[in-house]
């Protein structure tokens, strides 16, 4: 026979993380559910995602910054992409019109709005690597998540293993070893950094807009 005793502490976990904040740097596995384009006042395009794990816990306003206003590449969040596409086996996304979240500060709700968003891209298995980066900014401390890496979550083989064909989930070790507890920045905070105790949905009214490239 075999006997579990209710442990009520534990009963409660999935309810209270729902709906929850991600604000702690390391791997976690769960799906995006939002992707949709950013244009800067620059005229740079970016990708901002919703993540949300398997425990519950969202990280949102996650942007990558993949494109100037000409068209060229910018490297790094265009390399964070193409990990992305790798790790859900996907050659190219393409955008569609579509109603997506967006907080309307005025009304403290979320509504649906028009925006073009990667369809390819959305409520698959992903693995995604976070890291927490802190600004003071007007007498306060904001918290903020950052896109370091994606994996595969089925074994948690990293792009390079996977284009390789080697997977082995080995490097992901390495990968998460070298995530900080948090960076501290000095600039303005992004679009969707809280201040440290802040309710979930009380975002910093920082215009994300002024990108600087």
């Amino acid at each position: 026979m075999t006997t579990y005793t209710r442990d009520d502490q534990l009963a409660v976990q999935p309810e209270s993380n729902s709906g929850g904040k991600i604000e702690t740097s390391g791997a976690y596995i769960g799906r995006l559910t939002q992707a949709k384009e950013r244009t800067a006042k620059t005229g740079t395009r970016g990708i901002e995602f919703t993540f949300e794990a398997d425990d519950g816990r969202v990280a949102r306003y996650l942007t990558l910054w993949v494109a100037r206003a000409n068209g060229e590449k910018i490297e790094y969040p265009y390399s964070l992409l193409s990990a992305l596409m790798a790790c859900l086996d996907v050659k190219k996304v393409d955008s569609i019109a579509a109603l997506a979240d967006e907080w309307n500060a005025a009304t403290g709700t979320w509504a649906p709005t028009e925006a073009q968003i990667f369809p390819e891209l959305l409520n698959k298995a992903i693995g995604v690597l976070l890291q927490r980066e802190e600004r003071e900014w007007e007498g306060k401390t904001y918290v903020s998540m950052r896109i370091a890496q994606f994996f595969d979550p089925s074994d948690r083989s990293t792009p390079a293993e996977i284009i390789s064909g080697k997977r082995s989930g080995q490097a992901l070790e390495k990968l998460v070893a070298n995530l900080r507890v948090s960076v501290v920045r000095a600039d303005a905070p992004p679009t969707g950094a809280a201040p440290v105790g802040a309710e979930p949905g009380n975002f910093a009214a920082i215009d994300d807009d002024d990108v600087p490239f």
